[in-house]
C-alpha cells in the first residue's frame, strides 16, 4: 500500500512541475493572439482568469505593490485607443 502524502511533501515532490506550469502560464497570459482569440471566443472566461491572476497576485504582494498595480490598471484603462 502507497504512503500516504502530507500537502509539504506532495508540493515538495512535485515542485518542478508546478513551476514548469506557471512558466508555461505565464507566457500563455501574455500572447496576444491567444488573449484576443479567448477574448473573442469567451469573454467571460477570459475575465474569470484575469480575476484569479489578479486576485493572487493581491494575495502575495504587499498593499503598496497592490496600490501601484490599481493604477497601472486603472491608467491603462483609460489610454484612449481610438487615436
Amino acid at each position: 500500500m502507497a504512503k500516504k502524502l502530507t500537502a509539504a511533501e506532495f508540493f515538495t515532490k512535485h515542485n518542478r512541475s508546478f513551476i514548469k506550469f506557471g512558466e508555461m502560464f505565464a507566457r500563455k497570459i501574455t500572447d496576444e493572439e491567444l488573449i484576443s482569440a479567448l477574448a473573442e471566443k469567451d469573454l467571460e472566461k477570459l475575465a474569470k482568469v484575469f480575476r484569479l491572476v489578479f486576485e493572487m497576485v493581491e494575495e502575495n504582494s504587499s498593499s503598496e505593490d497592490t496600490e501601484k498595480l490599481a493604477k497601472l490598471i486603472q491608467a491603462y484603462s483609460e489610454v484612449d485607443t481610438d487615436v
